[in-house]
Formats: C-alpha cells, structure tokens, sequence
C-alpha cells in the first residue's frame, strides 16, 4: 500500500509551502531592547495567514477556472481588485476592533523624525497597511502562475498521450497489414504442393502451424525474444525451400551471443521474404544467403539474392508492401537507432542490410 500518493504529496507540498510563509515571513519582528512583542502580534498575523490562504485558494479553484482560463479576462481583473479591497479593508477591522497592538516599547519614543517617530523603524504601521494588499497580491499572482504551468504540464502530456496512441495504432495496422501479406503468400505455396505433392503439403502444413502460433501469439506484443524471431526465419527458410528448385541454394547463418534480446516482431520477415521474391528461378542457378549477426547491444541482418536478367530492372523499384511497412516501423520503433541500406550490389546481386542498435 502507498502512504504517499499523488494527493499526499499534494498536500504536503502545500502545507510546507504555508509554513514557510508564516515561519520565515509572517511571524519575524523587529527584535531590540526596547521593543516587546504581544500577544496581538501572533494573532493578527495568524489572521493574516488564513486571509492570504482564503485568497490564494478562492483564487485557485474559483476565479481562475472560471474567469481566467475562460479568457473573461476583464471580469477576473475587476472581481481581483474588488477581492484585494475587501480584504484589507476586513484585515483593518480585525485590527482596529480588536486592537492588535502587536509591540509595545519600553523607552518614550523620540520626536518626529526619530527612531520612533512618524515614519520610524519600531512603529511599523504603514508597513502593515502596504504590507497586507502586497501579500495578498502575491498570493493572486502565484496562483495565476501555478494555474498556468499545471495547464501547460497537462497539454503537454496530452499531446505526448495522443502521439503514443497514434503511433501504437499506426504500428498495429502496419504489422496487420504484413501478417496477412506474410500469410496469404505462404497459402499460395502450399496450395501448389496440394495439387503435385501431398506430403511435402503435409510438411509445409505443419510449418505454417509453428509460424502462425508465433504470428498469433508471441508477434502479439510490442516486442518478442531474438530466438524466437530467428526460429520464425528459419521456419519460413524451411518452408519457402520446398517450392524451389536445386537450381537455387539458400544459406540461413546465425551468430548469437549468450545472452537473448527483445526485438519488434516480424521485423526480419519482409526482407527474407522479398529475397524469395526475387531471388529464385526454376531455370538459371543462383543464391539466397541471410545473415542473422548478434552481438553486444547490437543485432545485423544481411540478405544477399541473385537477381535474373529478367527481373533487374524492375528489382530497385520492387520492394513489396510489407518492406515499405516495415520501413515505417523502423522509424516509430528505433529512431535514430537503425541503418538501413538496400540496392544492387553489382549486376547480378541485391542486398539488404539492417543494423539495429538494441
């Protein structure tokens, strides 16, 4: 259980805040040998603070929701003045009713212009009588200002909020898009072995069930194991191997250290994926190489295709929906934190390489 919530420290902050006023502010007097304090010091000052915290409060719940941030501007500064008299004119009252002498001082007072005097130090009337409207004033201001930063702190975070919302949604929408991309693709493969060869179906069945589990469910959170996504690459590598021919070779090479990381998911696939696009051919023989390299704070994936006379020139324009997505992705998950190169190597091969920095 928490003993200081948000409404504790509140509180507290307040309370300090009003005691340091009164200790440090309120209740110093002149101290000499000739002056004594009274008892109607302490209470004409304990009168002063509650009317300066029935101001600020007033103030800080009342006219400033409904005046000032309601830009009434011209209301508040009236109903503000009128406020300020009020209370110094009830402050006079108390004191004059009363008669809150708060010193008495223990030698005859000099003459006019003494010490003691009209205008002398010990007297302090006039003090009190500027006094009471200037603190009262402050305390106006200081609400005015704590009202306005607590906006400004709420804006703040409500726009952060709404950024958050709308990324998180823009990624949900990209990775739905690259799932069933992923997905009908993967159909289309097993759909040919069904009408030629049942068992490799049967396998590629079987596949497509471990991969779907881990689109379904570990792919359903922000971020999955390294291993898991490199056993979705080599499922898939598995899978795609059964509807190509000898003609093409495919090499999936692994370099992990110890310890396992978190990485977005399905953050590999539309690469490979291109690269079984574009790098296979029943006719001429070439290669598909993925490179998967981890090492300290730092995960490369390098994927390497032979690229046919007949899809050059269409290769650096043709790079699928599910690349342009994860592009985007890369941009909302790791700002900053990514390089990305893509292209032809020379006139026979296409290479992508993507460092992350975890």
């Amino acid at each position: 259980m928490k003993i200081l919530n948000k409404n504790n420290i509140f509180i507290l902050v307040h309370f300090f805040c009003w005691l340091i006023l009164a200790v440090g502010v309120l209740y110093t007097h002149p101290t000499g040998l000739d002056i004594t304090v009274t008892n109607g010091f302490w209470i004409r000052q304990t009168d002063l603070l509650i009317i300066l915290m029935a101001v600020f409060y007033f103030n800080y719940y009342v006219l400033i929701p409904r005046l000032l941030i309601r830009r009434k501007v011209i209301i508040y500064i009236a109903v503000v003045i009128a406020l300020l008299v009020s209370v110094t004119l009830l402050n006079s009252f108390i004191n004059s009713t009363f008669n809150l002498t708060p010193f008495v001082f223990n030698h005859p007072r000099p003459p006019h212009g003494g010490p003691g005097g009209p205008g002398g130090h010990p007297d302090r009337r006039s003090h009190f009588d500027n006094f009471v409207p200037g603190m009262n004033l402050l305390m106006i201001g200081l609400g005015i200002t704590i009202s306005f930063i607590q906006k400004w702190q709420q804006e703040v975070s409500l726009r952060q909020q709404l950024e958050q919302e709308k990324i998180a949604t823009e990624l949900t929408l990209l990775k739905a898009q690259i799932n069933p991309h992923f997905f009908f693709n993967t159909l289309n493969t097993i759909y040919s072995y069904t009408l030629s060869d049942g068992d490799i179906a049967r396998a590629a069945i079987t596949n497509l069930s471990k991969m779907m589990r881990y689109v379904l469910y570990d792919a359903a959170g922000l971020q999955t194991p390294l291993s898991k996504e490199i056993a979705f690459i080599s499922e898939y590598t598995e899978l795609m191997k059964l509807r190509i021919s000898s003609k093409t070779k495919v090499l999936l090479q692994v370099q992990e250290t110890s310890g396992d990381v978190m990485i977005a998911p399905m953050l590999f696939l539309p690469f490979v994926e291109n690269a079984f696009k574009h790098g296979i051919s029943g006719i001429d023989e070439g290669y598909i190489s993925i490179w998967i390299i981890q090492s300290v704070g730092e995960v490369e994936l390098i994927v390497k295709n032979t690229v046919y006379e007949s899809r050059r020139a269409s290769e650096d324009e043709s790079n699928g929906i599910g690349i342009n997505n994860t592009t985007r992705r890369l941009d909302l998950l790791y700002p900053g934190k990514y390089t990305l190169t893509a292209g032809m190597i020379n006139e026979t091969e296409y290479e992508v390489k993507l460092k992350l920095v975890l």
